[in-house]
């Protein structure tokens, strides 16, 4: 059985080689779209525990926001952006800053669906269970994204909202 750290580092590497052949101008615009998708699902989880997902399951819930999430994601990379890189040093530096912001995305989008599934408590106890306690993924948690820019389970998400602004300026400005 594969632990979902090594899933979500194995996105992480596989989207790096996807942003090195798109560009980094695309995964710009790819990790804006999952930021505020992330954003939206995060802020009103609580809402949306108290009133529409008071009558579906966990599993229910957890198939929700992940389709909710995965369109979000679908429709950020069907963008077209005319990339004209000068060069061969253009193609080079578009390719490799394509590949960091592939990592960061691939990294986002497997950690956010881990998110997920934790905060739905696994609840697919026949095909996934949740990580064994002092293992790699149960250490790792800590490190998916929602956790590190959200403040945890129970944070504000103070810092994703910035992180969403920032990225938003960069957007505007340079693309």
């Amino acid at each position: 059985m594969i632990s979902f750290a090594s899933l979500m580092w194995g996105t992480a590497i596989f989207f790096a080689l996807i942003g090195a052949l798109q560009g980094w101008q695309r995964q710009l615009i790819g990790t804006t779209a999952m930021l505020l998708g992330f954003f939206a699902i995060f802020q009103f989880d609580s809402l949306l525990r108290g009133t529409l997902y008071l009558l579906l399951t966990n599993g229910q819930i957890f198939l929700l926001q992940l389709c909710v999430f995965s369109a979000i994601v679908v429709f950020a990379y069907r963008n077209e952006v005319v990339i004209n890189p000068e060069g061969r040093i253009g193609r080079i530096r578009n390719g490799l800053l394509g590949a960091a912001a592939g990592c960061v995305n691939g990294y986002f989008l497997a950690g956010s669906v881990w998110y997920f599934l934790d905060i739905n408590r696994y609840p697919f106890p026949q095909l996934l269970s949740a990580p064994a306690e002092g293992s790699v993924s149960y250490l790792g948690l800590g490190s998916m994204p929602a956790i590190l820019l959200g403040g945890g389970l129970t944070g504000s998400g103070d810092l994703l909202a910035l992180t969403i602004l920032v990225l938003l300026a960069i957007v505007i400005l340079i693309v």
